[in-house]
């Protein structure tokens, strides 16, 4: 038998506290690149919400100014005051105006009020060149019988009760009309509420330079939304 004797190898301390040293400065080089990392993401979440919050403003001032071109170009969107159009409207009520409409009989217009910078909402009843009269809550148009189905359920009560939702009167009686026709560019209105409308038969006759458009639709409040 051999006397020579098997050697152990020694565990080599050295490379084993290098291998220790390299795995720690990997773990704190991943540590590193993933803090530059999220704080990257971080810069970049930053950046990305201030570009988003610059958009909704710029789209905000952009829609506001397209609006506001548009209000005084083509529509408005006034609040109904008063009790004059009630049933039809109501105090409160926002409507939509279109300032390009064309103005027909029995439509609802937005005008300044004459002599005034108040602003009003009625129905159209007599055009140019019309001669117009009450008489027995019938309107006559030239002196033709005119139905104005508007009011029909306000004078069946009113018929019910023997009294009149429209008091006579003619043309001539109305302030600061001097004909039997009304004048060219002259319109005589009425509120709905005929006993209690403040309307042609005391401020008399709008002009047409004063009527800022026709009331298309009723867009508040949403559960009364209408069209006229």
């Amino acid at each position: 038998m051999s006397n020579k004797k098997t050697l152990k190898k020694k565990p080599q301390k050295k490379d084993s506290t290098q291998s220790k040293v390299t795995r720690r400065k990997s773990t704190k080089e991943k540590i590193v690149k993933t803090k530059k990392k999220r704080v990257s993401i971080k810069k970049n979440t930053s950046k990305s919400m201030k570009e988003f919050w610059k958009e909704i403003l710029l789209t905000t001032v952009i829609v506001s100014f397209l609006f506001m071109i548009l209000s005084l170009t083509i529509f408005t969107l006034p609040k109904v005051e008063g009790y004059g159009m009630t049933p039809v409207l109501n105090n409160g009520d926002r409507v939509f105006v279109n300032r390009l409409g064309t103005i027909r009989r029995f439509k609802l217009i937005y005008f300044k009020l004459p002599n005034s910078q108040e602003t009003s909402i009625r129905r159209v009843i007599g055009l140019p060149n019309e001669h117009i009269q009450y008489k027995n809550d019938q309107l006559y148009i030239n002196h033709q019988e005119t139905v104005e189905r508007f009011l029909q359920n306000q004078l069946n009560h009113a018929k019910q009760n023997e009294e009149l939702v429209t008091d006579d009167f003619q043309l001539q009686q109305l302030p600061n009309v001097k004909y039997a026709t009304i004048p060219r560019g002259k319109y005589l209105v009425l509120g709905d509420n005929r006993p209690y409308s403040t309307d042609s038969r005391y401020y008399g006759l709008v002009d047409e330079k004063d009527i800022i458009g026709t009331v298309e639709m009723r867009i508040l409040p949403l559960h009364k939304l209408a069209s006229f």
